[in-house]
């Protein structure tokens, strides 16, 4: 056990957030559309989603994590002063989306980052992320760089410092498995459509009890959306940057699955955000989302899933993930209107 606990604190915090913001950065390069999408369903201001403010995102992480490792003493906890406000703003946004009641993906590792939907537990990790920094700003000076440090120190606190990183490695693996095991248990739509079809038969779950909220005002329940029709239900958000495209293929998507399936599109944005940011869903915009997307088990967007009607009260497809997988879906309900008699 080392006998100066500051070390112990100084060291494992810096090799955190330097790791943090090195894999960030690095996962980032080179994706500045990406980027740039992530920042707007964040709800950056548009004044500063530029590309090359994007293009400097990577470029900024991988700078502060490499001070944070090289340069000693004062450079150091400078570093991580900075690297404290950077980790606040992103809180901010992330903040501002859970208050919206938007489900985005932050992005927060480029393509590592697929799954990586804003939730209280992006706020907590950035907690930690920023509490880490602020011990690193206070601790920093009057030390050498961490590399000199990782060299000279005593060696228990080596030892020491390095179980706390394998932990918290595991502890991410982890996660990742948990993951990776339930993506596995609940399959989305493969991309393929020539592969895909939806039967529509009474074997799914039952439609849970949610309501949506008409443009006229009025709650409609789940099960009454398409006046009797099963019903492809997009779900959608002004405030998200991939969703625009999916938002441009609804009238195309209505077209092909005919009149006999109703699409229709929930979100918790407002009319006036959808009518300035993607107007090709106003005409099907029912509002109130949130709680049919928690009960629908709905945990990212754009996302889509095919409904019964009046008399068929289940969910009868797989829930479906961004455009491509939304087009899968609607390729296998055209495929299933040819093969029923």
């Amino acid at each position: 056990m080392p006998t100066n606990p500051v070390e112990f604190i100084l060291m494992i915090s810096t090799g955190f957030v330097a790791f943090v913001l090195l894999l960030s950065g690095a996962t980032k390069s080179g994706r500045i559309g990406r980027t740039l999408d992530s920042m707007e369903a964040i709800g950056v201001p548009e004044f500063a989603r530029r590309r090359w403010i994007a293009a400097a995102v990577p470029v900024w992480e991988i700078g502060l994590g490499l001070a944070l490792l090289i340069p000693p003493g004062w450079y150091r906890a400078a570093a991580a002063a900075i690297a404290m406000g950077t980790f606040a703003v992103f809180t901010v946004f992330i903040v501002g989306v859970l208050r919206r009641g938007d489900d985005v993906d932050c992005g927060c590792f480029g393509p590592l980052s697929v799954d990586d939907r804003v939730t209280g537990w992006t706020v907590a990790r950035n907690a930690v992320l920023i509490l880490a920094s602020a011990a690193i700003a206070v601790t920093a000076p009057g030390h050498p760089s961490f590399i000199v440090e990782l060299f000279t120190a005593d060696r228990g606190l080596v030892l020491l410092s390095c179980l706390a990183w394998a932990l918290l490695a595991v502890g991410v693996l982890a996660t990742a498995l948990v993951r990776i095991r339930r993506d596995r248990a609940d399959p989305a739509i493969p991309s393929d459509s020539s592969s895909t079809s939806v039967r529509i038969s009474a074997q799914g779950d039952p439609l849970p009890d949610a309501e949506l909220v008409s443009p006229a005002g009025i709650t409609v329940p789940l099960h009454a959306l398409g006046s009797g029709s099963p019903v492809l239900l997009v779900f959608l958000s002004a405030e998200c940057g991939k969703c625009e495209a999916a938002a441009r293929r609804l009238p195309e998507w209505q077209q092909m699955i005919g009149p006999s399936v109703q699409l229709r599109v929930a979100t918790s944005s407002r009319p006036d955000a959808l009518q300035a940011r993607v107007p090709q869903a106003l005409p099907f915009a029912y509002f109130g989302a949130r709680s049919a997307k928690q009960q629908l088990g709905i945990e990212g967007i754009p996302s889509a899933v095919l409904l019964g009607g009046l008399n068929y009260r289940f969910v009868a497809s797989p829930i479906a993930h961004r455009e491509d997988e939304i087009d899968a879906l609607v390729r296998g309900i055209v495929n299933a209107q040819a093969e029923m008699p």
